[in-house]
């Protein structure tokens, strides 16, 4: 799914991705926020197979390839909604499949050659600041917070890039 995003994005013009950007932080940001009671349904009306949660994972790497940078709430998301549990618990799978997704898409960036290398120095050092912090503060924090806070955090993002897009 990964290397299929990413060829995905390679091939799409950056004004349509400012267009389409916005819309896939929306549906990313109303999956989370719908997680839990779609997952109540999910829970009272099917038991996911091994096969749907596959199927999904690959939309999700997919989803992960073409944009990277919303990957992790839809995984979230989509895993809240097929009863995976509290987001809390789910953060450390997701980082694995985040990194995974993202791993293979780097390496098809690489061999395309759509890669500035000397800016990936400082986004190297800042996400993982960034990470390291996030995760020493999420771990303190009850699940309903780390809940609230992702979602405010996945709206103000979410308005921002519309506004760009189209104001």
């Amino acid at each position: 799914g990964g290397v299929a995003g990413s060829i995905l994005l390679l091939l799409t013009p950056s004004r349509i991705f400012d267009g389409i950007l916005p819309w896939l932080l929306l549906v990313a940001t109303l999956m989370l926020a719908a997680g839990p009671r779609v997952s109540a349904v999910f829970r009272t009306q099917a038991r996911p197979s091994v096969l749907t949660f596959a199927t999904v994972q690959f939309f999700l790497g997919l989803y992960g390839g073409y944009f990277g940078g919303a990957v992790g709430l839809m995984m979230l998301a989509a895993w809240s909604a097929l009863g995976g549990g509290a987001i809390k618990s789910l953060n450390p799978t997701r980082m694995v499949m985040v990194t995974a997704a993202n791993a293979v898409a780097v390496i098809v960036f690489a061999l395309a050659g759509a890669i500035v290398w000397q800016a990936c120095i400082a986004m190297t050092i800042g996400a993982v600041i960034g990470g390291w912090i996030g995760a020493h503060i999420g771990r303190r924090q009850p699940p309903s917070v780390v809940r609230v806070l992702t979602l405010a955090v996945a709206f103000l993002t979410t308005a921002v890039f519309f506004s760009r897009a189209y104001l």
